[in-house]
């Protein structure tokens, strides 16, 4: 019986073509591919959490009674990430990938639309162009995660990229 030896890795020539591949393209296409990339790991995310919503829903009969964004995102009961956990919404969901560091350290970067807190799904009247959650950074439409705009997740669970933030008004 012969054994045959599987080689792993790289010639230098497959080495030297890849090398001369990547530094012939411009940084920005790059930089312009990785933000894409985070655009769309946010926008997975926001889908997941909106599943974890219309399961909250469905079983509650009405959307959380959260809070626009609390102090405490991580120990307030009003704090979607709170209201979801037994849903599954733990650590990374609740944090999109693009925003500032400082955001992220808070548990949450997602603002939550508390004009559908505790109301029925029946009483929204269009689920398609309610907004549900959005990128913390539209509270300042200087700062945007994704290339010049926000992902928002609306009420009837798609997820839509918006060059300006959807209206932020605290409901108190």
């Amino acid at each position: 019986m012969r054994f045959v030896k599987n080689k792993c890795g790289f010639t230098l020539t497959e080495l030297l073509v890849v090398t001369a591949i990547l530094s012939s393209l411009p940084v920005s296409s790059y930089i312009g591919a990785k933000q894409k990339a985070l655009q769309v790991e946010c926008a997975s995310q926001m889908r997941q959490i909106g599943m974890a919503v219309n399961m909250f829903t469905m079983t509650e009969g009405k959307y959380p009674d959260a809070v626009f964004y609390p102090e405490e995102p991580l120990s307030d009961p009003k704090s979607i990430a709170v209201i979801l956990k037994p849903y599954g919404m733990r650590g990374k969901i609740l944090i999109c990938p693009a925003a500032p560091s400082v955001l992220k350290k808070k548990g949450l970067t997602y603002l939550w639309n508390d004009k559908l807190s505790g109301k029925a799904a029946s009483q929204v009247r269009n689920t398609t162009t309610t907004w549900m959650m959005v990128d913390i950074t539209a509270l300042d439409e200087r700062v945007s995660s994704h290339q010049g705009g926000y992902n928002i997740l609306y009420a009837d669970g798609h997820v839509a990229w918006s060059s300006t933030p959807p209206p932020l008004k605290v409901e108190k």
